[in-house]
């Protein structure tokens, strides 16, 4: 299955219209990469309330499955929240180069990571990026770059597409 729309209720109780490509699935769980997100999203398959056959329908057929009364889920106090934004982590770089693109993600309004999280969004490598590091990246579905395509990114705000 190359894409799937669905109609989702999650475990926190919040209902979603979700598009997902490269499809896998198993008995109890399904996975793809998130058209929105752009990152590997897992799914159960009992939690799906109606496939649909495109993006826009599954927007459109959403209201359809809120119950009239419902009110979203409200965050437990005691819990901070994330911090928002695009998570990057830099590898094989330099000490001082290193520094140089923190400071202008940061400035870009990134965070910068020291490993590769579930939060991540890029891993920007350099000459000496460990093979274990990149490998992480690439099996969480993170979207790994040098540092021409970073700086691009930050140029532009498009993600380079090679």
């Amino acid at each position: 299955m190359e894409q799937m729309h669905f109609i989702y209720l999650n475990a926190k109780g919040i209902y979603g219209a979700h598009s997902i490509s490269h499809v896998s699935s198993s008995t109890d769980h399904f996975q793809g990469i998130c058209c929105t997100a752009k990152a590997i999203r897992t799914f159960r398959w009992d939690r799906v309330l109606e496939q649909c056959c495109s993006q826009q329908a599954a927007i459109d057929n959403l209201s359809k499955h809120i119950p009239e009364n419902y009110t979203p889920p409200i965050r437990k106090k005691g819990k901070s929240p994330q911090k928002a934004g695009f998570d990057v982590c830099f590898t094989g770089f330099k000490k001082e180069d290193r520094e140089k693109l923190t400071e202008l993600a940061v400035q870009h309004g990134m965070v910068v990571r020291n490993s590769v999280t579930k939060q991540l969004q890029v891993l920007c490598c350099g000459y000496n990026a460990g093979p274990a590091k990149v490998m992480t990246a690439r099996m969480q579905g993170v979207l790994v770059m040098d540092i021409d395509q970073f700086i691009a990114l930050i140029e532009t705000g498009e993600i380079p597409s090679e």
